[in-house]
């Protein structure tokens, strides 16, 4: 009888009964990690969403400005082409509100909104500026 071969190992049963006091231990570990694996990942898709909305305000006022600095636009016409982008574009800035400021020489244009939030009570304010010279002839 050879006995050399087991003699330095458990038998099965004296593992399993080893084993035994780690059972479940994965889910418990999956429970406690799941919380803030799930709040990081709303943080970051709520990150997202306000970049987005800037992103979606920056390019209003862009166009905006860029159409009220126009030679010989019309008085609205800034106002206007911010107001149809975001039309076009339709999603991620909610409320947003086109201010037009015109001077002698620039003209600035002010996009204000909230972004889309994902996080119950909380509320992401907005506002991007665009700002350019006003085009003229000069003989």
């Amino acid at each position: 009888m050879d006995t050399t071969a087991t003699a330095g190992r458990p038998s099965p049963g004296r593992l399993a009964a080893r084993r035994a006091p780690d059972r479940g231990a994965g889910t418990i570990e999956m429970a406690i990690i799941a919380l803030p694996l799930l709040i990081f990942t709303f943080l970051v898709v709520q990150a997202a969403l306000v970049f987005y909305a800037r992103s979606i305000a920056l390019g209003a006022a862009t166009q905006g400005a860029n159409a009220a600095r126009e030679y010989g636009s019309a008085p609205g016409a800034g106002e206007a082409n911010a107001r149809d982008f975001l039309d076009r574009v339709g999603v991620g800035l909610e409320d947003p509100e086109v201010n037009v400021r015109t001077a002698a020489d620039s003209v600035t244009v002010t996009v204000t909104g909230r972004a889309t939030s994902i996080l119950p009570l909380v509320s992401f304010e907005v506002e991007q500026s665009a700002r350019g010279p006003v085009e003229r002839f000069i003989p």
